[in-house]
């Protein structure tokens, strides 16, 4: 045979089994660090969410100390308040007994949609930049502050024995009163029977502020009723079949 021959024969060769396992390693390499990429930065979502929960709450405290009222609900806000006026700061609604008059998870009303504002015009809160309440709160970041994990926060008062808008499972007698913070995916209306997050997720934030329970405590599941089991998160389903009930201030 010829070496012309020769070498048209090593050039139709294919590739090696340890060239192959090279190829199959790097390739295992790569799709490992994508995965784990991507958990690091769902754990950085979840974190930074729970971390936005705690920061509210703070500011309403903070709030209440400086100003003796609710957010929304104080009377008298366009005198008290820097660059608040009646369109954009809910000054006119506000009725000072201490609650907002929106219930969680329905569609808020003038006292809800001012809850943030306010809070941003008294500079302990950021992430807000409304126009007229109503008209301008329909997106993520006008008169609602926008998640770090999706969708956003919405804010209702409860007097607790009655079981919430979308709340899934659970018993009117575990939900407690007070003011819960509202996570889900509809901006300025009533909480849907949809998801914004999964099962686990909706789970890991619970885990981390409350006890893990979708049904009990002061972190209530919400959306679809694929997002829990029984008493549990259904973890198995990776669908955003949840939005969550946080409580935040009595």
């Amino acid at each position: 045979m010829s070496r012309q021959s020769l070498t048209a024969v090593r050039s139709q060769a294919g590739f090696t089994l340890v060239e192959l396992a090279v190829v199959m390693i790097i390739i295992g390499l790569l799709i490992g660090g994508v995965l784990k990429g991507q958990e690091l930065i769902n754990n950085a979502q979840i974190t930074s969410t729970v971390a936005q929960v705690k920061g509210m709450d703070a500011a309403t405290s903070t709030f209440r100390d400086m100003y003796s009222g609710l957010p929304g609900d104080l009377l008298n806000a366009t005198t008290r308040l820097p660059d608040c006026t009646a369109g954009a700061c809910s000054a006119a609604a506000g009725n000072g007994d201490g609650r907002l008059s929106t219930a969680p998870g329905a569609a808020p009303g003038v006292e809800a949609q001012g809850y943030f504002v306010q809070l941003a015009k008294a500079d302990v809160l950021t992430g807000i930049n409304a126009g007229a309440l109503g008209t301008a709160c329909g997106a993520w970041g006008q008169c609602f502050p926008a998640a770090k994990i999706t969708g956003g926060f919405m804010i209702g008062y409860t007097g607790g024995g009655a079981l919430l808008t979308s709340q899934v499972g659970g018993t009117a007698n575990a939900v407690r009163n007070g003011h819960y913070l509202t996570l889900s995916n509809a901006p300025n209306l009533a909480m849907p029977a949809t998801g914004s997050i999964t099962a686990n997720q909706a789970s890991r934030i619970d885990s981390k502020v409350d006890d893990g329970n979708p049904n009990t405590g002061s972190v209530l599941s919400g959306g679809a009723t694929a997002c829990i089991n029984g008493q549990v998160y259904n973890e198995l389903n990776g669908a955003a079949n949840c939005n969550l009930y946080i409580r935040i201030q009595g």
